[in-house]
């Protein structure tokens, strides 16, 4: 009995001994997996750090370089568009004399046909430019207004292409849209600035159709149509169909890309086109029907009467571009303004140590070679005659700037484009001013 009792006590401690060894070699294995794990992880975060700290310092480099593009971009944006507005303001004078001397001449014509071209090309970058941080401001449109001013818009363009511009007359006019008024008249202007470039025989006709709770509008063509193997290319930047010779007058393609990104900004908003090589295309813009009646625009009588308006107003104009700056003083002196001059800040000291007639309107470019900056030097003769009120400011630039830079600058002001008619510039700057109220200030100064 002793005997089996201690052998059997001796199997069991043996057994106890090698399941214990057992035991002891999984928890060894396991914490030595947990070491080898912890310690692939840690160089593996090490790794990841390393190769975020390189995207990082890549993509640092690469929004510098864009920054750099962006700002070369607009510089040469700037420059080159300063000549360009040059000639624009000249030939509005050249027409002028040539009226008044009872002379025609057809020069004036093709130098101004081709300055337009090259401007509308910079309307279209500027506008393919600011679509990146535009913020729509929804409301209800009055769809037939649109409709009829974008009409009247091209119908001169169309005929002088020997193409029939026609708007489809309905017996009831289309219900109002809820969208952004300008954003959406670009993008019609857009179509039908392409439906006529691209046709060659026949017409361009605007249309309307109520479809539920959206409103589609039409721009129907007869011109060369597209191809299936260009449909998937129309909305890219600058793509052209038939234009190998790159023809000034139809553009630079951004076009359908602007309207494609219009109808990607704006809720609810959606474009489909239908095209039959060789015979035309019908591009279509849906938009949702507003609830509310849009509120009713009356004519701007700046739009009407410009040149009444600035009839007798005092006007400092300031641009560091000699040819623009003597262009933009003979543009309001045909106005009938009275208009002091200068390339910079320096030019105004006199001016301004006379104490004499608060202006009724600054106009200045934003970017100045010398001294201070446009913005600056709004601010310093504002300052000068605070007696007067804030005075309106119009700033006319070439630059790719969008009204949100000028947020901290406080009202009146507008930003005007130098690709725009001088006829446009007269507007914009009547618009302002009659927005005020009138001077009348005159501390003994005639300027």
């Amino acid at each position: 009995m002793s005997w089996s009792h201690w052998y059997t006590r001796g199997a069991m401690v043996s057994m106890m001994y090698l399941v214990g060894i057992g035991v002891c070699i999984q928890f060894e294995l396991a914490a030595r997996r947990e070491f080898v794990f912890r310690r692939t992880l840690r160089a593996a975060k090490a790794r990841v750090e390393a190769a975020s700290r390189v995207v990082k310092q890549q993509n640092e480099r690469m929004r510098e370089v864009v920054r750099e593009k962006e700002r070369f971009f607009s510089s040469a944006y700037h420059d080159i568009q300063q000549p360009l507005a040059a000639i624009n303001l000249f030939i509005r004078s050249a027409r002028r004399k040539l009226a008044d001397e009872h002379t025609a001449s057809h020069d004036p014509d093709v130098i101004e046909e081709t300055a337009r071209d090259i401007l509308d090309m910079f309307k279209d970058i500027q506008d393919y430019s600011e679509l990146g941080s535009y913020v729509p401001h929804l409301s209800p449109v009055d769809t037939q207004a649109v409709l009829t001013e974008v009409f009247e818009q091209y119908l001169e363009p169309a005929k002088s292409r020997g193409i029939e511009l026609r708007i489809s007359v309905r017996r009831c006019p289309p219900p109002p849209i809820e969208s952004d008024r300008s954003l959406f008249k670009r993008a019609l202007s857009n179509l039908v600035s392409n439906a006529i470039k691209n046709t060659s025989a026949g017409g361009v006709v605007i249309g309307w159709v109520l479809i539920g709770e959206r409103l589609r509008i039409d721009v129907w063509d007869t011109g060369i149509g597209i191809s299936p193997a260009h449909r998937d290319a129309i909305f890219a930047e600058y793509y052209q169909i038939n234009n190998p010779g790159r023809d000034r007058s139809k553009g630079l393609g951004l076009g359908l890309s602007i309207v494609n990104r219009v109808v990607g900004i704006l809720p609810k908003h959606s474009m489909r086109f239908w095209s039959v090589e060789g015979r035309g295309s019908r591009f279509s813009l849906y938009a949702p029907i507003s609830q509310s009646a849009p509120v009713i625009v009356t004519e701007d009588p700046a739009n009407a009467a410009c040149t009444s308006i600035l009839n007798g107003r005092y006007i400092l104009i300031c641009d560091d571009e000699p040819t623009v700056l003597e262009g933009l003083r003979r543009l309001f002196l045909s106005a009938g303004a009275l208009v002091d001059a200068a390339g910079s800040m320096a030019g105004f000291e006199s001016i301004l140590a006379d104490d004499g007639r608060a202006p009724d309107i600054i106009v200045t470019d934003i970017r100045l070679r010398d001294g201070p900056t446009g913005i600056e030097l709004a601010e310093r003769i504002r300052q000068h005659f605070a007696w007067a009120g804030v005075l309106p400011v119009a700033f006319i630039t070439g630059e790719l700037v969008s009204p949100h830079a000028l947020r901290d600058f406080a009202e009146p002001f507008v930003l005007v484009r130098k690709s725009s008619a001088p006829e446009s510039t007269l507007a914009e700057v009547s618009r302002l001013v009659a927005a005020q109220r009138p001077t009348g200030f005159d501390h003994g100064r005639d300027p």
